[in-house]
Protein backbone atom coordinates (compact mmCIF):
# COMPACT_ATOMS: atom_id res chain seq x y z
CA UNK A 1 0.00 0.00 0.00
CA UNK A 2 1.56 3.36 -1.28
CA UNK A 3 0.14 6.61 -0.90
CA UNK A 4 0.48 10.53 -1.50
CA UNK A 5 1.26 13.41 0.97
CA UNK A 6 -0.99 15.27 -0.45
CA UNK A 7 -4.88 14.35 0.53
CA UNK A 8 -7.25 12.20 -1.87
CA UNK A 9 -9.47 13.02 -4.33
CA UNK A 10 -13.04 11.93 -2.68
CA UNK A 11 -14.92 13.27 -0.13
CA UNK A 12 -16.63 11.48 2.08
CA UNK A 13 -16.48 8.43 4.47
CA UNK A 14 -19.02 5.94 4.25
CA UNK A 15 -21.39 6.72 7.30
CA UNK A 16 -25.41 6.61 7.86
CA UNK A 17 -25.20 10.08 9.58
CA UNK A 18 -23.74 12.03 7.53
CA UNK A 19 -24.59 15.05 9.49
CA UNK A 20 -22.92 13.75 12.76
CA UNK A 21 -20.03 12.55 10.76
CA UNK A 22 -18.91 15.95 9.57
CA UNK A 23 -19.54 17.92 12.70
CA UNK A 24 -16.96 15.21 13.83
CA UNK A 25 -14.47 15.12 11.00
CA UNK A 26 -15.06 19.11 11.53
CA UNK A 27 -13.88 19.06 14.98
CA UNK A 28 -10.58 16.97 13.79
CA UNK A 29 -9.74 19.37 11.45
CA UNK A 30 -10.23 22.50 13.73
CA UNK A 31 -7.87 21.45 16.31
CA UNK A 32 -4.42 23.36 17.03
CA UNK A 33 -1.33 21.95 14.86
CA UNK A 34 2.26 21.23 14.88
CA UNK A 35 4.95 21.93 12.22
CA UNK A 36 5.52 17.85 11.31
CA UNK A 37 5.58 16.23 8.28
CA UNK A 38 2.40 14.71 7.00
CA UNK A 39 2.39 11.07 7.10
CA UNK A 40 2.21 8.42 4.06
CA UNK A 41 0.70 5.54 3.75
CA UNK A 42 3.10 2.43 4.03
CA UNK A 43 3.34 0.01 1.63
CA UNK A 44 1.90 -3.61 2.44
CA UNK A 45 4.95 -4.79 3.63
CA UNK A 46 5.98 -1.72 5.82
CA UNK A 47 2.13 -1.83 7.03
CA UNK A 48 2.60 -5.61 8.35
CA UNK A 49 5.80 -4.78 9.99
CA UNK A 50 4.19 -1.87 11.84
CA UNK A 51 1.34 -3.67 12.83
CA UNK A 52 2.89 -6.61 14.25
CA UNK A 53 4.97 -3.78 16.60
CA UNK A 54 1.69 -2.69 17.87
CA UNK A 55 1.19 -6.09 18.35
CA UNK A 56 -2.17 -5.77 16.59
CA UNK A 57 -4.93 -9.04 17.17
CA UNK A 58 -5.03 -10.70 13.52
CA UNK A 59 -8.87 -10.14 13.83
CA UNK A 60 -8.52 -6.46 13.57
CA UNK A 61 -5.45 -6.61 11.09
CA UNK A 62 -8.42 -6.67 7.96
CA UNK A 63 -10.93 -3.76 9.22
CA UNK A 64 -7.05 -1.73 9.05
CA UNK A 65 -6.03 -3.02 5.98
CA UNK A 66 -9.79 -1.47 4.31
CA UNK A 67 -9.87 1.41 6.36
CA UNK A 68 -6.40 2.19 5.10
CA UNK A 69 -6.92 2.02 1.29
CA UNK A 70 -10.34 4.07 1.71
CA UNK A 71 -8.64 6.88 2.97
CA UNK A 72 -6.57 6.89 0.04
CA UNK A 73 -9.48 8.07 -1.85
CA UNK A 74 -11.57 10.15 0.76
CA UNK A 75 -10.17 13.83 0.95
CA UNK A 76 -11.82 14.87 4.09
CA UNK A 77 -10.67 11.87 6.15
CA UNK A 78 -7.01 12.15 4.76
CA UNK A 79 -7.40 15.87 5.80
CA UNK A 80 -8.65 14.85 9.71
CA UNK A 81 -5.99 12.12 9.70
CA UNK A 82 -3.28 14.65 8.86
CA UNK A 83 -4.76 16.90 11.16
CA UNK A 84 -4.52 14.86 13.56
CA UNK A 85 -1.25 13.89 13.06
CA UNK A 86 0.11 17.26 13.40
CA UNK A 87 -1.93 17.27 17.28
CA UNK A 88 -0.61 13.98 18.27
CA UNK A 89 2.97 15.73 18.29
CA UNK A 90 1.75 19.24 19.26
CA UNK A 91 2.60 18.71 23.19
CA UNK A 92 5.42 16.51 24.38
CA UNK A 93 5.78 18.09 27.93
CA UNK A 94 4.83 15.96 30.54
CA UNK A 95 1.62 16.30 31.83
CA UNK A 96 0.39 18.03 28.43
CA UNK A 97 -2.87 18.32 27.44
CA UNK A 98 -4.29 15.33 25.70
CA UNK A 99 -5.95 16.14 22.51
CA UNK A 100 -10.06 16.62 22.46
CA UNK A 101 -10.33 13.56 20.15
CA UNK A 102 -14.09 12.71 20.61
CA UNK A 103 -15.28 8.88 19.69
CA UNK A 104 -16.62 8.92 16.27
CA UNK A 105 -20.32 8.53 15.38
CA UNK A 106 -21.53 5.31 15.59
CA UNK A 107 -22.91 5.60 11.81
CA UNK A 108 -19.70 5.66 10.33
CA UNK A 109 -18.95 2.29 11.56
CA UNK A 110 -15.66 0.57 10.89
CA UNK A 111 -14.32 3.31 9.52
CA UNK A 112 -15.33 5.17 12.25
CA UNK A 113 -14.11 2.50 15.09
CA UNK A 114 -10.84 1.97 13.62
CA UNK A 115 -10.39 5.78 12.77
CA UNK A 116 -7.65 6.23 15.60
CA UNK A 117 -6.20 3.12 14.73
CA UNK A 118 -5.15 4.27 11.46
CA UNK A 119 -3.87 7.46 12.68
CA UNK A 120 -1.54 5.73 15.02
CA UNK A 121 -0.36 3.64 12.10
CA UNK A 122 0.01 6.20 9.74
CA UNK A 123 2.26 8.23 13.35
CA UNK A 124 4.64 5.38 14.31
CA UNK A 125 7.47 6.60 12.24
CA UNK A 126 7.35 9.82 13.20
CA UNK A 127 6.86 8.06 17.15
CA UNK A 128 9.97 6.11 17.00
CA UNK A 129 12.06 8.71 15.55
CA UNK A 130 11.86 10.36 18.67
CA UNK A 131 12.25 6.99 20.51
CA UNK A 132 15.60 6.36 18.66
CA UNK A 133 16.57 10.18 19.60
CA UNK A 134 16.07 9.20 23.74
CA UNK A 135 18.40 6.48 23.19
CA UNK A 136 15.26 4.03 24.61
CA UNK A 137 16.35 0.04 24.16
CA UNK A 138 14.10 -1.75 21.14
CA UNK A 139 12.71 -3.84 23.54
CA UNK A 140 11.33 -1.36 25.71
CA UNK A 141 9.89 0.28 22.52
CA UNK A 142 8.04 -3.03 21.10
CA UNK A 143 6.63 -3.38 24.82
CA UNK A 144 5.56 -0.11 25.17
CA UNK A 145 3.74 0.09 21.73
CA UNK A 146 2.04 -2.78 21.81
CA UNK A 147 -0.75 -1.42 24.25
CA UNK A 148 -2.39 -0.96 21.06
CA UNK A 149 -3.10 -4.26 20.01
CA UNK A 150 -4.10 -4.78 24.04
CA UNK A 151 -6.62 -1.73 24.19
CA UNK A 152 -8.08 -3.92 20.64
CA UNK A 153 -8.43 -6.88 22.40
CA UNK A 154 -10.44 -5.03 25.51
CA UNK A 155 -12.81 -3.48 22.81
CA UNK A 156 -13.59 -6.45 21.29
CA UNK A 157 -14.14 -8.30 25.11
CA UNK A 158 -16.42 -5.23 25.96
CA UNK A 159 -18.54 -4.68 22.82
CA UNK A 160 -18.35 -7.51 20.85
CA UNK A 161 -17.00 -6.60 17.81
CA UNK A 162 -13.72 -5.39 16.39
CA UNK A 163 -12.92 -1.48 17.61
CA UNK A 164 -10.55 1.14 19.37
CA UNK A 165 -11.53 3.82 21.52
CA UNK A 166 -8.68 4.51 23.67
CA UNK A 167 -7.20 7.16 21.44
CA UNK A 168 -6.56 9.73 24.11
CA UNK A 169 -4.61 7.11 26.49
CA UNK A 170 -2.22 5.70 23.59
CA UNK A 171 -1.05 9.55 23.01
CA UNK A 172 1.58 9.02 26.11
CA UNK A 173 3.21 6.82 24.37
CA UNK A 174 3.36 8.24 20.96
CA UNK A 175 4.70 11.57 22.71
CA UNK A 176 7.31 9.21 24.53
CA UNK A 177 6.07 10.10 27.56
CA UNK A 178 5.32 6.69 28.94
CA UNK A 179 7.09 3.37 28.67
CA UNK A 180 6.26 -0.23 29.90
CA UNK A 181 9.46 -1.65 32.12
CA UNK A 182 8.92 -5.16 32.71
CA UNK A 183 5.25 -5.62 34.00
CA UNK A 184 4.31 -1.90 34.52
CA UNK A 185 4.40 1.19 32.86
CA UNK A 186 5.89 4.63 33.88
CA UNK A 187 4.25 8.16 32.75
CA UNK A 188 6.50 10.67 33.54
CA UNK A 189 4.10 13.49 34.67
CA UNK A 190 3.91 16.49 36.84
CA UNK A 191 1.96 15.93 40.61
CA UNK A 192 -1.72 18.10 39.82
CA UNK A 193 -2.65 18.47 43.91
CA UNK A 194 -6.06 19.19 42.59
CA UNK A 195 -6.64 16.45 40.65
CA UNK A 196 -6.19 14.08 43.32
CA UNK A 197 -7.46 16.20 45.88
CA UNK A 198 -4.23 17.00 47.36
CA UNK A 199 -0.81 16.33 47.91
CA UNK A 200 1.60 14.47 49.89
CA UNK A 201 4.58 17.04 50.56
CA UNK A 202 3.45 17.14 54.24
CA UNK A 203 4.94 13.06 55.14
CA UNK A 204 7.97 13.56 52.95
CA UNK A 205 6.02 12.96 49.29
CA UNK A 206 5.95 14.85 46.68
CA UNK A 207 4.21 18.55 46.37
CA UNK A 208 1.99 20.12 43.66
CA UNK A 209 3.92 20.45 40.92
CA UNK A 210 6.62 18.03 41.36
CA UNK A 211 7.68 15.18 38.70
CA UNK A 212 6.79 12.44 39.55
CA UNK A 213 6.88 8.88 37.51
CA UNK A 214 3.30 7.76 37.54
CA UNK A 215 2.21 4.03 37.39
CA UNK A 216 -0.29 2.41 35.26
CA UNK A 217 -1.08 -1.67 35.29
CA UNK A 218 -1.79 -3.35 31.91
CA UNK A 219 -4.19 -5.98 32.29
CA UNK A 220 -2.52 -8.75 30.46
CA UNK A 221 -1.19 -11.17 33.67
CA UNK A 222 -1.08 -10.76 38.01
CA UNK A 223 0.90 -8.75 39.72
CA UNK A 224 3.80 -10.98 40.92
CA UNK A 225 5.46 -8.97 43.72
CA UNK A 226 9.13 -10.25 41.96
CA UNK A 227 7.72 -8.42 38.53
CA UNK A 228 7.11 -5.21 40.78
CA UNK A 229 10.26 -5.13 42.14
CA UNK A 230 11.69 -5.53 39.19
CA UNK A 231 9.60 -2.59 37.04
CA UNK A 232 10.74 -0.55 39.94
CA UNK A 233 14.27 -1.01 40.30
CA UNK A 234 14.46 -0.57 36.50
CA UNK A 235 12.57 2.91 36.57
CA UNK A 236 14.84 5.31 38.16
CA UNK A 237 18.16 4.14 35.99
CA UNK A 238 15.88 4.61 32.87
CA UNK A 239 14.70 7.94 33.10
CA UNK A 240 17.55 9.41 35.24
CA UNK A 241 19.86 7.45 31.22
CA UNK A 242 17.26 9.29 29.04
CA UNK A 243 15.81 12.12 30.64
CA UNK A 244 18.78 13.19 32.83
CA UNK A 245 17.30 16.70 32.99
CA UNK A 246 14.50 15.98 34.88
CA UNK A 247 14.84 13.85 38.15
CA UNK A 248 12.19 11.68 39.63
CA UNK A 249 12.75 11.12 43.25
CA UNK A 250 8.80 10.14 43.30
CA UNK A 251 6.29 7.60 41.43
CA UNK A 252 2.64 8.14 42.54
CA UNK A 253 -0.24 5.40 41.42
CA UNK A 254 -4.09 6.78 41.26
CA UNK A 255 -5.98 3.45 40.69
CA UNK A 256 -9.01 1.52 42.21
CA UNK A 257 -5.96 -1.13 43.16
CA UNK A 258 -4.94 1.01 46.00
CA UNK A 259 -8.72 1.15 47.32
CA UNK A 260 -7.93 -0.30 51.10
CA UNK A 261 -11.59 -2.34 51.33
CA UNK A 262 -9.63 -4.41 49.47
CA UNK A 263 -8.22 -6.09 52.57
CA UNK A 264 -11.88 -6.81 53.75
CA UNK A 265 -11.88 -8.96 51.02
CA UNK A 266 -8.97 -10.40 49.74
CA UNK A 267 -6.43 -12.96 51.38
CA UNK A 268 -3.25 -11.51 53.36
CA UNK A 269 -1.21 -12.58 50.50
CA UNK A 270 -2.89 -11.21 47.60
CA UNK A 271 -0.95 -9.43 45.18
CA UNK A 272 -3.00 -6.81 45.41
CA UNK A 273 -2.51 -6.07 48.85
CA UNK A 274 1.07 -6.69 48.25
CA UNK A 275 1.14 -3.79 45.41
CA UNK A 276 -0.83 -1.33 47.59
CA UNK A 277 1.69 -2.03 50.48
CA UNK A 278 4.28 -0.38 48.44
CA UNK A 279 2.31 3.03 48.64
CA UNK A 280 1.80 5.25 51.34
CA UNK A 281 -1.89 6.32 50.43
CA UNK A 282 -3.09 10.98 49.92
CA UNK A 283 -5.36 12.74 48.34
CA UNK A 284 -9.28 12.15 47.47
CA UNK A 285 -11.05 8.84 47.24
CA UNK A 286 -13.49 8.73 44.39
CA UNK A 287 -16.14 6.57 43.34
CA UNK A 288 -14.76 4.33 40.83
CA UNK A 289 -17.34 1.45 40.63
CA UNK A 290 -17.46 1.45 36.70
CA UNK A 291 -13.16 1.50 36.40
CA UNK A 292 -12.96 -1.84 38.38
CA UNK A 293 -16.25 -3.12 36.34
CA UNK A 294 -14.55 -2.42 33.15
CA UNK A 295 -11.23 -3.43 34.36
CA UNK A 296 -12.13 -6.77 35.77
CA UNK A 297 -14.67 -7.69 33.71
CA UNK A 298 -14.92 -5.79 30.42
CA UNK A 299 -18.06 -3.96 30.46
CA UNK A 300 -18.61 -0.92 29.39
CA UNK A 301 -19.23 1.85 31.81
CA UNK A 302 -22.70 2.20 33.48
CA UNK A 303 -23.50 -1.33 31.58
CA UNK A 304 -22.64 -4.03 33.68
CA UNK A 305 -25.78 -6.63 35.27
CA UNK A 306 -24.12 -8.07 38.39
CA UNK A 307 -26.31 -11.11 38.00
CA UNK A 308 -25.06 -11.86 34.87
CA UNK A 309 -20.99 -11.43 35.74
CA UNK A 310 -18.70 -14.56 36.05
CA UNK A 311 -17.83 -15.27 39.41
CA UNK A 312 -15.13 -17.93 38.70
CA UNK A 313 -11.95 -16.01 40.89
CA UNK A 314 -11.85 -14.42 44.11
CA UNK A 315 -11.78 -10.80 42.76
CA UNK A 316 -14.61 -10.98 40.42
CA UNK A 317 -16.20 -12.50 43.62
CA UNK A 318 -15.62 -9.56 45.69
CA UNK A 319 -16.30 -6.44 43.19
CA UNK A 320 -20.18 -8.23 43.00
CA UNK A 321 -20.15 -9.09 46.77
CA UNK A 322 -18.97 -5.59 47.60
CA UNK A 323 -21.38 -3.53 45.31
CA UNK A 324 -24.53 -6.20 45.95
CA UNK A 325 -24.09 -5.15 49.86
CA UNK A 326 -24.94 -1.70 48.66
CA UNK A 327 -20.87 -0.58 49.16
CA UNK A 328 -18.59 1.47 46.38
CA UNK A 329 -14.96 0.87 45.27
CA UNK A 330 -13.26 4.02 44.83
CA UNK A 331 -10.41 4.82 42.85
CA UNK A 332 -6.89 5.88 45.17
CA UNK A 333 -3.83 8.08 44.90
CA UNK A 334 -0.55 6.32 46.61
CA UNK A 335 2.89 7.79 46.00
CA UNK A 336 6.70 6.05 47.31
CA UNK A 337 10.04 6.52 46.50
CA UNK A 338 11.79 5.77 43.16
CA UNK A 339 14.44 3.47 43.66
CA UNK A 340 18.05 5.90 42.53
CA UNK A 341 15.72 8.31 41.96
CA UNK A 342 17.45 10.87 44.09
CA UNK A 343 17.88 12.23 47.67
CA UNK A 344 15.44 13.14 49.93
CA UNK A 345 12.39 10.97 49.35
CA UNK A 346 11.02 8.98 52.10
CA UNK A 347 9.30 5.94 52.07
CA UNK A 348 6.04 4.82 53.52
CA UNK A 349 6.00 4.77 57.60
Amino acid sequence: MTGPSEPPHSTALPQSDPAAGRRWLDLLREQPAAPVPDPLLPSSAELVRRLDLLAVPDQDREPVYEGLSALAHDRTGWEAVVRCHQRLFADEEPGGPAPAWPDAPAGLGDAGRYFYVHLLVLALPAALTRQRALGIPDDVVAATFADLGAKLRSYRLAHGTGGFDRQRWMVRHFRGTLHRLGRLQFERGILDAEACGGDAEAAGGPAHGDPVLQVHIPGDGPLIPSGCDASFAAAGPFHARHFPGTPFRHATCSSWLLDRQWAGHLPEGSNILAFQRRFRPFGALPEGDDDVLEFVFHTPPGQAALDRLPQGTTLQRAVVDHLRSGGHWRMAHGWTPVPGGGDGARGPR
